[in-house]
């Protein structure tokens, strides 16, 4: 395939994968070794790809050919920690790291360098936005730069989102999207660690968010303590075995809810998205209530 040459050249291209655009230009290289896919975030694109007789300049090259938005070239190396930190290189372009992804009517403003933001749970983000009614009162224990917090707060106009960080990084950005969408007067920012702050605010949630994998369930007792007496909703996240794994997931929500003295009801549950060969992501949402006050 030829150089893009003028806007029909943009267009051909674009027609095409960027698998098979980058096939066509490194026709000696092992097509097992070159990106399935490119990550774009703002003006940033991310690719994994493997050292197999590459030259990462040369494909940073390739892949703003095929993009023709994307000034930055990083490549992803992993994820590492609880926190989820990426390892990135730069490989091509701007070296300038911080961008703003939009979609749905909102944006986040991020460092791609040091924080990741999973474009899979876009659907997600706008689902769980459209299910907040207006006037309620949100919680969301694990809020990142506000993938949940500003979907919310712009579509559905709650009263309040109290936004809980325990990453400071991710705090930083959390308050600049708040103002960066305009919704300063219903997102509160907070920093900390959520299984002590959200008992602290009391029973005030109509509606909370645990967006978050990998030991999710270990903040489940401080999300009960917050739903308000008539109970709420909560919209629980986690990684699961395909097959099998989402109702092992509820079984052992409800059973725990059970336990600590609320009665928990399955409203849905569905897969975000797919992880890996043997996992997937799924968000279970139900309705929980305490007993007490029944």
């Amino acid at each position: 395939m030829s150089k893009i040459r003028g806007t029909q050249g943009v267009l051909t291209l674009r027609r095409t994968s960027l698998k098979e655009f980058l096939k066509s230009r490194f026709a000696d290289v092992d097509p097992s070794a070159l990106p399935k896919k490119a990550k774009i975030i703002g003006h940033i694109a991310l690719v994994r790809f493997q050292d197999k007789g590459i030259n990462p300049e040369e494909l940073g090259k390739a892949v703003v050919e095929f993009y023709p938005t994307v000034k930055t070239v990083l490549r992803l190396r992993g994820i590492v920690g609880k926190l989820r930190q990426p390892i990135v290189e730069l490989i091509y372009g701007d070296p300038n790291t911080e961008t703003i992804h939009k979609e749905h009517g909102y944006k986040f403003m991020l460092d791609v360098s040091k924080l990741m933001l999973c474009l899979g749970n876009s659907y997600e983000r706008l689902r769980t936005a459209k299910s907040v009614r207006p006037g309620e009162v949100v919680v969301d224990m694990f809020a990142g730069i506000g993938q949940f917090s500003i979907p919310c707060a712009v579509i559905s106009k709650p009263s309040k989102v109290y936004a809980i960080e325990i990453n400071e990084e991710a705090y930083k950005y959390l308050k600049i999207n708040t103002a960066l969408n305009n919704v300063e007067h219903i997102v509160e920012p907070m920093l900390g660690d959520c299984r002590e702050l959200t008992p602290a605010l009391g029973r005030v949630a109509d509606r909370i968010i645990m967006g978050y994998f990998g030991g999710t369930i270990e903040a489940l007792p401080a999300a009960l303590s917050a739903i308000k007496p008539e109970g709420a909703t909560i919209h629980f996240h986690e990684l699961v075995r395909r097959g099998t794994g989402k109702d092992e997931l509820w079984k052992k929500v409800s059973e725990l809810c059970l336990h600590l003295g609320y009665s928990a009801t399955l409203i849905n549950s569905r897969i975000v998205k797919s992880y890996s060969a043997t996992r997937e992501h799924v968000v279970i949402e139900f309705k929980a209530r305490s007993m007490v006050y029944r």
